[in-house]
């Protein structure tokens, strides 16, 4: 004889002592506190995520919901749950979250409700206090090897530490700001926040333009019992530049980029790559820059010499045919003049399986 089992609760049959139903009253499907607080500076809308300020673009009622779903805990032997929270705001620093939580408890569906009371408070966080307070710790000067950098380059170099200061301040720096940018006798300083952020933006000038660079310390008081520095971090722009046509080691080079102390240039004999030292960069003749190139066609060519019309004079005039220069009558080619000269360019796109130096890829 078979006997069925029944709920001691209530008399039903239950094949597992307390039935669904019983169990579902005693259960509490879920459980949220009865008030969250959320600190948010008002400057910068960060806030702090276990002890560290962070800075979302979510809007306030996002940033409560998911304060109090980090709260929330649900019952372990609820199936298929679903939660779904919305919240409303009450006054200026008020809101409440409504908590709805529902899945199948057993065989029976199940739904359970809460309210949260949550508060926002408004605190500086220390990175807006700190740039307020004009704080600092580092200075990149960014100067010329012979003079003061052109105003293109001054405008690169602002854009360059924009970008590294984002990318540090994205990589956890909080003290990644430009609290000041001063133009000086001879280029540029950049002050900042953090002297990580100012490294990271002497790097990437550096990386951009090549060049040296350099750091000093200067004692500015005790904090702590310990000393506080500040860092000046010099930054010093090559006397050449990308693009630059040079007399070098007996023949025309074009510079690419900079590579630590190297100054990598195209040879314009053979296409080769040669690699020019701090001092030959410096002694080197500079014939013009291939973004000042001029342009002329070319009226005949053989293998080592074309010749073609000097658009100023309209001359003919023979110059030598650089190695990678694949030009022939009627085509247009660049020039640079020197010494009542004229200069023909390679052209600047993959030719002949080589590939053209370019500016590295800027690293922070």
């Amino acid at each position: 004889m078979i006997h069925e089992s029944i709920c001691p609760r209530c008399g039903e049959p239950s094949p597992l002592g307390v039935c669904d139903r019983c169990r579902r009253g005693m259960a509490v499907l879920l459980q949220t506190p009865e008030a969250v607080e959320l600190t948010v500076c008002p400057v910068c809308g960060s806030h702090p995520v276990r002890g560290r300020w962070q800075k979302d673009d979510e809007p306030i009622e996002d940033l409560i919901s998911d304060a109090v779903a980090g709260e929330a805990r649900i019952h372990q032997d609820l199936l298929d749950p679903e939660i779904s929270i919305s919240v409303k705001k009450k006054n200026a620093t008020q809101y409440r979250a409504t908590v709805t939580l529902s899945g199948k408890f057993g065989e029976i569906p199940a739904e359970e409700a809460k309210t949260v009371e949550a508060t926002v408070r408004q605190a500086t966080c220390e990175r807006c206090s700190r740039m307020a307070g004009n704080y600092y710790e580092a200075t990149v000067q960014v100067r010329g090897s012979a003079g003061a950098p052109a105003p293109e380059e001054v405008e690169e170099c602002r854009n360059i530490a924009e970008r590294a200061t984002e990318a540090a301040f994205e990589r956890g720096d909080r003290l990644s700001f430009i609290q000041e940018t001063k133009v000086v006798k001879g280029g540029i300083d950049l002050v900042v926040g953090s002297t990580q952020q100012g490294r990271y933006i002497a790097r990437a000038i550096h990386d951009r333009f090549g060049g040296t660079s350099g750091e000093s310390y200067k004692l500015v008081g005790v904090k702590d019992g310990k000393n506080v520095h500040r860092t000046n971090i010099l930054v010093r722009l090559p006397r050449l530049k990308a693009g630059d046509l040079v007399w070098a080691r007996g023949t025309f080079l074009e510079v690419r980029r900079f590579e630590g102390k190297r100054t990598a240039c195209r040879s314009l004999l053979d296409g080769n790559r040669v690699y020019l030292s701090i001092e030959e960069s410096e002694d080197a003749p500079v014939v013009g820059n291939r973004s000042s190139a001029e342009r002329c066609v070319v009226v005949a060519a053989d293998r080592d010499v074309l010749e073609v019309l000097d658009p100023v004079s309209y001359r003919t005039v023979s110059a030598s045919r650089p190695g990678l220069l694949t030009a022939g009558v009627g085509d247009e080619v660049e020039f640079l003049r020197f010494r009542g000269e004229l200069v023909l360019l390679p052209p600047q796109e993959r030719i002949g399986g080589v590939e053209p130096l370019q500016p590295p890829p800027q690293s922070y």
